[in-house]
């Protein structure tokens, strides 16, 4: 996925970072994840031609892989979700092999004129080759909610672009290490993105996806018909709003992320990070919380009473609590009509299943957990 310059007889394979065995610091594990900028024009073009040429040879893929390009072509097409969400574009993507799964970025909605930009990233098990489809939905439900609350021109990135441990993979900090250099080159691209969007000299996205979705042209509806430019609004008086929601896992990625942020020169820091579900952080952070480079009133923190799985993660791992945070209220509110969060999971509501998905994740619509969380990320009062 961090491959530059990517063309459809190349494909990816990124270098890993250092193994387990071989100890180093956050800052160290970002150059082999190094990239180009996957929000200019001639990347994404990149993306989009590569996509097109694995679609030509998926029987020539292994099981896994094909699973991998199926859940990302479902999530680009604009009929296989809710019909008002905008069209997904694809940033970055990588089918992995047998033993290394995909990773990948799908946007739901334009960066370049995005006016609120949230990144949203996941825990355990959540992979591309099984939960594309599914993590782009969540991001269009987050998407929704923001919209709803206020935001003018939300956009949400479902950042699956680590390789996310297994159960037992979440008691170490490896996976966060290398996730969480990934997520900081990109986060850092973006900032440097938006900041020449706002100076009015960002590239043009003149060759950006067909109208409609952000799948190649020769799947999409109307394949043929010229592109529209959406190229980004000159003198934007404001940056965009800059936001992380992680749940589970992905808390301790993100966290690693800012750390790594703080380091650059000068710092990079978001506008708020919402976490939820959490499995602790780490100790380093805990004992030093500037590290993370953002004030607790920017921090929101979302645990439900029946979240036993965060609370387990947390002990099992002997990672501390977080300790600076503004806490999200999640449980029912008979006011709004809100559901409160049940267990552990993000999204969990399936009426038609049985027992054992009633009640309501923490990124399900019709949640307190969602209404909050929306509008902590686009930076509006919580109630």
């Amino acid at each position: 996925m961090e491959t530059p310059g990517l063309r459809p007889e190349q494909p990816a394979t990124p270098a890993e970072p250092a193994a387990p065995d071989e100890p180093a610091t956050p800052d160290q594990q970002v150059a082999p994840v190094a990239r180009r900028d996957i929000w200019d024009a001639a990347e994404r073009e990149a993306t989009r031609d590569r996509l097109r040429a694995d679609m030509r040879r998926r029987q020539s893929l292994g099981p896994r892989q094909k699973s991998a390009l199926d859940g990302l072509v479902h999530a680009l097409k604009p009929g296989s979700m809710d019909r008002s969400y905008p069209e997904r574009h694809l940033l970055a993507y990588d089918l992995g092999t047998a033993l290394r799964p995909a990773s990948a970025a799908i946007a739901v909605g334009e960066p370049s004129t995005a006016s609120h930009l949230t990144w949203q990233v996941s825990g355990m098990g959540i992979f591309v080759h099984t939960a594309m489809w599914g993590s782009v939905r969540e991001a269009g439900q987050l998407w929704a909610a923001q919209r709803e609350a206020g935001a003018s021109l939300p956009c949400v990135v479902a950042w699956l672009g680590y390789h996310p441990p297994g159960p037992w993979g979440v008691l170490s900090g490896q996976s966060a290490l290398r996730g969480g250099a990934r997520l900081a080159r990109h986060l850092d691209g973006w900032f440097d993105y938006r900041e020449r969007l706002a100076a009015g000299s960002g590239p043009a996205l003149e060759n950006g996806p067909s109208v409609g979705d952000g799948l190649p042209s020769e799947t999409a509806p109307g394949a043929g018909a010229a592109r529209a430019g959406v190229g980004p609004q000159a003198g934007m008086a404001a940056l965009p709003h800059t936001a992380v929601e992680a749940h589970s896992y992905g808390s301790v990625v993100a966290a690693r992320a800012l750390q790594i942020l703080q380091r650059r020169e000068p710092p990079r820091s978001l506008d708020a990070l919402v976490v939820s579900g959490v499995v602790g952080l780490p100790r380093d952070l805990a004992d030093d919380p500037g590290k993370l480079g953002m004030a607790a009133e920017h921090i929101y923190l979302a645990l439900a009473e029946t979240d036993y799985l965060s609370r387990l993660g947390r002990l099992l791992s002997r990672r501390p609590r977080w300790n600076r945070f503004t806490p999200l209220e999640v449980g029912a509110d008979d006011s709004r009509g809100l559901a409160g969060v049940v267990g552990h999971n993000t999204s969990r509501h399936r009426p038609d299943s049985g027992p054992m998905h009633r009640g309501f994740g923490y990124r399900d619509v019709g949640t307190t957990s969602l209404y909050r969380i929306a509008r902590a990320t686009a930076g509006l009062p919580l109630d």
